[in-house]
């Protein structure tokens, strides 16, 4: 008699731990469409969709499936981004017993996210940044507490604490810019990798990890690159605190067409090293920057014509620093690319170009007039070259 008590107990367990799964699966998915995503499109004034949720109790698991951002009106491209899944096995005992999240592991796989410029200058992800920074700047100061008792202004929402032990992202990057007439694109891959990321604790701390390694697609060809550091407590995206460090193999300079044509070139090879450091979400500059390698530069045939075919330096080497915040960080391109051809090294490398392509013509001659012929470029030549580039390098 026992045994059947204890066999119809465990039979109703199951049956209650099967219909709890069916109607979490179920139940999840409904609500998410009713509540969760209405809130999401009214606070971030973007369209999101979910094909479906899964649930696995024992494992303590969940996936959501599907996951669509539609792009604002005004752009080509349908979707901002797109996720075909993204899972997560949480530690339940952390759960029940302080309403924390211990999320112990997060896949996120198939994500593609896409920024677009349009042909107005607007980037398909101001409205989300905005809205953002609103929400932001309408909360009371972080610590402090809400007001009692009134009825006008709504009180904060507290997040629970939430902790990812570690977090796996295969994604695609496409950058598209619609400026230009035919649109500039440029797609990077990458594989992300994070480690005891969390919403709370010492803002100074940076004691989660950033591994990213990727793959600039140009045109059948890869560029890999990585960037790896340190990432303090995350409770609010746009006042982020890291500091990473990574390189870049050489890649075509004609990858970056839209880039390189502001400055007067049409082609050249580039690698080269970044550091970024940034504190409660801007950028320092005296730290954070880009350190770039350029050789076999080749001019526009305007510039070229413009600089009176002086050649290119034989190598460039430009520091770009990095400033501004991680909603609108700044990056003067043409202002590093000028001061840098405007260096003392750059000049002697031109003036040996052209040291060496005389000597080339001279037949023989150039032991006895290598000398007069360098001074008269650096008369001649580096003056001009000078007066050339300040006066045109935005050209």
């Amino acid at each position: 008699m026992t045994r059947k008590i204890i066999l119809a107990v465990l039979a109703l367990c199951v049956v209650a731990v099967a219909g709890l799964q069916l109607f979490l699966s179920y139940g999840l998915t409904d609500s998410l469409r009713k509540w969760v995503i209405p809130s999401l499109k009214s606070k971030y004034n973007a369209d999101v969709s979910v094909a479906r949720i899964s649930v696995n109790l024992l494992g303590g698991s969940l996936g959501v499936h599907g996951i669509k951002v539609a792009n604002p009106p005004g752009f080509d491209e349908p979707l901002m981004l797109s996720a075909g899944e993204c899972r997560l096995r949480v530690g339940l005992p952390a759960l029940l017993k302080s309403l924390s999240a211990d999320i112990r592991h997060a896949a996120l796989k198939d994500v593609i996210f896409t920024v677009a410029r349009g042909r107005n200058g607007s980037l398909n992800i101001e409205p989300v940044l905005s809205a953002m920074q609103t929400m932001k700047d309408s909360a009371p100061a972080r610590g402090g507490a809400p007001s009692g008792g009134g009825s006008g202004g709504g009180a904060r929402e507290v997040l629970p604490n939430v902790i990812i032990k570690k977090m796996e992202m295969e994604s695609r990057l496409d950058y598209l810019d619609w400026q230009a007439g035919q649109p500039f694109r440029l797609s990077i891959e990458l594989n992300l990798l994070l480690n005891n990321i969390a919403n709370f604790g010492l803002d100074d701390s940076l004691s989660g990890t950033i591994n990213l390694h990727g793959n600039i697609l140009e045109g059948g060809r890869k560029c890999a690159f990585d960037l790896n550091g340190r990432i303090a407590p995350v409770s609010d995206p746009l006042q982020a605190s890291f500091e990473l460090a990574g390189s870049m193999q050489t890649i075509e300079l004609k990858a970056f067409k839209g880039l390189i044509e502001k400055v007067g070139l049409e082609d050249g090879k580039a690698s080269g090293t970044i550091t970024l450091a940034c504190r409660n979400g801007r950028f320092d500059p005296e730290k954070s920057m880009l350190r770039l390698k350029l050789s076999d530069l080749v001019p526009t045939k305007e510039k070229a014509d413009r600089m009176g075919n002086i050649p290119m330096p034989s190598i460039l080497n430009l520091v770009v620093p990095i400033d501004g915040s991680i909603a609108n960080p700044r990056v003067d391109f043409p202002a590093a690319f000028l001061k840098s051809m405007t260096s003392e090294d750059a000049v002697n490398s031109i003036l040996q170009n052209i040291i060496d392509k005389k000597g080339k013509k001279a037949d023989g001659a150039v032991n006895d007039s290598r000398e007069s012929t360098g001074a008269d470029a650096k008369k001649s030549g580096a003056r001009g070259l000078l007066d050339e580039i300040l006066g045109g390098a935005g050209k």
